[in-house]
């Protein structure tokens, strides 16, 4: 029964955030306030952007944490490595574009968000895929910054909830 009460506080409040957050903030200014990405976090989503532009499997995998998880759209959580075999196949390579960055850190970990416009090639034919991503990043003592969480979603039109 404990466990029953704990899952449905933590439903409540994901129901909550979600319906908060399509709401604009009260400023009129997008973001709700949070800074444009800088520094060390807008570096690393440069890093990714020009991974998957010229398919570097590689350079991918140096970045995530041995431990990283990539959430999707849908709530699943396939394996990373997964998420790198997606983004960094195909003929022509797929093209990402990121707009709208912000972030925040602190002396060991960070995080970073986009809005992303990915271009690829589905069936023979040109597709454009819209959606938002959320990058959590550690940086262990000595090391270099590491992704541990992504988690990427689709730009969804739902009539009369969103525009």
């Amino acid at each position: 029964m404990k466990k029953l009460t704990i899952l449905a506080v933590v439903f409540v409040f994901a129901v909550c955030a979600a319906l908060l957050a399509q709401q604009p903030p009260a400023s009129g200014a997008r973001g709700g306030g949070v800074p444009a990405a800088s520094g060390p976090m807008l570096d690393i989503a440069k890093m990714l952007v020009e991974a998957i532009n010229k398919q570097d499997t590689a350079a991918l995998q140096k970045m995530l944490a041995p431990d990283a998880v990539f959430l999707d759209e849908d709530g699943h959580a396939p394996p990373a490595q997964k998420w790198i075999g997606k983004v960094t196949t195909g003929t022509p390579a797929k093209q990402i574009a990121i707009s709208a960055t912000h972030s925040q850190m602190w002396d060991d970990a960070g995080w970073v968000s986009f809005n992303y416009t990915l271009t690829e090639t589905f069936q023979g034919q040109p597709k454009t895929v819209k959606g938002t991503a959320s990058i959590v990043l550690k940086k262990p003592v000595g090391g270099d910054w590491q992704i541990q969480l992504v988690h990427g979603a689709l730009d969804q039109r739902v009539a009369g909830i969103t525009q």
